[in-house]
């Protein structure tokens, strides 16, 4: 009998959900990087001694393992920072790998050298979530401060295929590799990546500084021009046919909704220094973890008191914006407040779908029929 682990995954989480089991989680084993990203979040860099005095040590990390296990962890994601900066790295990896659980790890691909590639090779991930940056040293330099960085990690993606190593790639845009959209999009096309576009560049929630990014107009707009070469003139024309089909509720509580997604529900985030959270977008709320199970039900019970903006729940846009829980708060301070930046995104991805759809129509009667049916 074939087993369809997609169903398998979506019926666990079913019952994640309806139980509050911790099914899923993500520990961020270290803020620090070897890269000085300008749009991260963190931004703690390589050789930082405050943030590498505050990282919890190893044991500390197999006793997680072992009592989120216990409480029903299936799921893993070991993030950071740069996850693979940690000597113990190998160890919590393999910790994870031997309590049965499925692993999958963030990284920007940097220190993915031969015994990492020997490792993931031996003891495969689920996934290896890569970050590429752009498509030249140019970009590496002007985004990452290193411009080295590259070709370490062209060479670690070629290897990672040779060992037929599952990858997925990311890309942040950012006003200083939006020019290589299409290129970064092409290379994983050619070499049958899947990759995952993000426009949508949070505020330095955990550092100080001004957010780096795109303004809202230009991001919608370089979201758009992501998808149509994705999907193509027809195929984009049926989807942003469905965007304008959308007309908002009308039975949203004059209080607001509550927070829709998994976040506290049947997955958590575990900080560098120790801390339970629902989202690592998130603040608050926030646990030290002294007793995991204790962490556990005091986020979960917490995030029912999350509100998100009543103003969110009735636009016309909600199903085409970043909007949640994790957006409002870091735009606003609060969870109900109204992040104008991804209103203004939404509405002018909207903007843009629609005129695509005349633009279309006037030009090539053969859309006609795609529109009928």
């Amino acid at each position: 009998m074939t087993i369809d682990y997609d169903i398998l995954l979506n019926r666990m989480f079913f019952n994640a959900d309806k139980n509050g089991t911790p099914l899923a989680g993500s520990f961020e084993l270290t803020s620090r990087c070897p890269l000085d990203c300008k749009m991260c979040y963190i931004h703690k860099r390589e050789n930082d001694k405050e943030a590498l005095s505050r990282e919890k040590d190893t044991a500390w990390w197999l006793n997680l393992i072992d009592k989120a296990k216990e409480r029903g962890l299936f799921t893993v994601l070991l993030t950071g920072g740069e996850p693979l900066l940690r000597q113990d790295f190998d160890e919590i990896y393999l910790a994870c790998k031997k309590a049965g659980m499925v692993v999958s790890v963030n990284t920007n691909g940097v220190l993915i050298d031969d015994k990492k590639i020997e490792l993931f090779k031996n003891h495969p991930p689920s996934r290896l979530n890569i970050t590429l940056y752009g498509a030249s040293e140019e970009t590496y330099e002007a985004l990452c401060g290193d411009k080295k960085a590259f070709d370490k990690v062209m060479t670690a993606l070629k290897k990672l295929r040779e060992a037929e190593i599952p990858v997925k790639l990311n890309f942040s845009v950012t006003p200083q590799n939006f020019g290589d959209c299409e290129r970064v999009q092409s290379f994983a096309k050619e070499h049958g990546y899947r990759i995952q576009p993000v426009t949508y560049m949070y505020p330095p929630v955990r550092c100080s500084g001004e957010p780096v990014r795109l303004p809202p107009g230009e991001a919608a707009r370089e979201h758009f021009l992501w998808q149509r070469r994705l999907l193509g003139d027809e195929n984009m024309l049926k989807y942003a046919l469905g965007k304008e089909d959308y007309s908002p509720p009308t039975d949203i509580s004059d209080c607001g909704e509550k927070i829709k997604c998994r976040a506290g529900l049947s997955t958590f985030w575990v900080t560098y220094d120790g801390e339970m959270r629902p989202c690592g977008m998130m603040n608050v709320p926030t646990v030290k973890i002294t007793d995991f199970d204790e962490a556990w039900e005091e986020i979960h019970r917490a995030r029912e008191n999350i509100i998100l903006p009543k103003e969110c729940g009735t636009c016309p846009y909600v199903k085409i914006c970043d909007v949640c829980a994790a957006v409002t708060l870091a735009e606003t301070g609060e969870f109900d407040g109204v992040p104008l930046y991804a209103c203004k995104k939404a509405e002018e991805y909207h903007r843009l779908c629609k005129n695509f759809i005349e633009e279309m129509n006037c030009e090539n009667s053969g859309f006609q029929e795609v529109m009928k049916k």
